[in-house]
């Protein structure tokens, strides 16, 4: 596991303890969860790329949608 430093504005580094405090949690896994977040957001984004340039992708309408879902 590796260790890093990050500079935070005072205020920043302030509303990150409050915030941390009321998950339950350090700062620290703060940090780590935030950054793993961004890290799947990416990655899912990176996949619905791929499917949006993909040349078998499936177009479904809005009505069929509904009609599926009973709407």
């Amino acid at each position: 596991m590796s260790v890093t430093t990050v500079r935070l504005q005072d205020d920043t580094m302030a509303w990150a303890k409050e915030y941390a405090d009321f998950k339950g949690m350090s700062v620290t896994g703060l940090i780590a969860d935030l950054i793993e977040e961004a890290r799947q957001d990416d990655e899912d984004y990176a996949d619905a790329m791929k499917v949006i340039n993909s040349e078998n992708r499936e177009y479904v309408s809005a009505e069929e949608i509904k009609a599926k879902l009973g709407l």
